[in-house]
């Protein structure tokens, strides 16, 4: 799990969408993509690298007046011990600063849902390691039908959310992560066609009442996908 921030995970976004980026845009596809990983424990000295690593979940977390978060979830083939080579040099981080939820937006079905507390979405591949006798190591990994979901906590304000819930009605869902109010770095996920499959309440006495609503994203055929993210530089 990282904060979300411009250009951090754009290569694992693209592995989990099995998609490339073109012209700032990302929506699923059939690419696959596999990443060596090395872990490495400095303080004793022990590295560790997996092979064959596919991005299996993404979760993209968006909590009230916090850092939005990016969770990837790894299968991969083996690991064994490494030692990395004499004078091995590594990449510097990005610098660009994180995303939060005190700036940005949420639309739902065409509509500013300023009363939103929190919003995750999961992009999930099913992915399953293949093994076989007598081998430590998986041979293959194999990807299922890809699923994306996700849960939004709002204040009952009104009974939009609901409305759509019982009409079963086609949503697009657009949020939109920025770091900074002027001149941000931007990311924009996108949910073409959405359905909000259930809808409870949560109330304690006089305290504020909070929906949750699940969602089910669908297949769109007008945009060709199920999950789109479109990022803009600031200027």
């Amino acid at each position: 799990m990282g904060e979300l921030s411009y250009g951090t995970y754009d290569d694992l976004l693209e592995a989990a969408l099995c998609g490339t980026w073109t012209t700032d845009v990302l929506v699923t596809g059939t690419t696959r993509r596999s990443f060596s990983i090395l872990k490495r424990y400095l303080d004793i000295g022990v590295d560790t690298i997996y092979t064959g690593c596919e991005v299996d979940k993404v979760k993209l977390t968006f909590p009230l007046q916090e850092k939005i978060t990016a969770t990837f979830s790894m299968i991969g083939s083996a690991e064994q011990p490494y030692t990395v080579p004499v004078g091995s040099t590594f990449g510097t981080a990005n610098t660009n600063d994180y995303m939060t939820t005190f700036q940005g937006s949420l639309n739902v079905a065409g509509t500013a849902t300023n009363y939103a507390t929190q919003m995750d979405l999961t992009l999930d591949n099913a992915l399953a390691a293949k093994y076989s006798l007598f081998n430590r190591a998986a041979y293959a990994i194999k990807i299922g039908m890809i699923g994306v979901t996700g849960q939004l906590s709002a204040y009952v304000e009104d009974d939009a959310l609901k409305t759509l819930y019982r009409g079963e009605t086609d949503t697009p869902i657009i949020a939109t992560a920025v770091d900074a109010t002027t001149n941000p770095n931007t990311y924009t996920f996108t949910l073409p066609r959405a359905r909000l499959t259930s809808a409870t309440d949560q109330a304690n006495g006089d305290d504020l009442i909070i929906q949750q609503v699940n969602i089910d994203a669908i297949l769109d055929g007008t945009a060709g996908t199920e999950f789109k993210i479109t990022r803009a530089p600031k200027t």
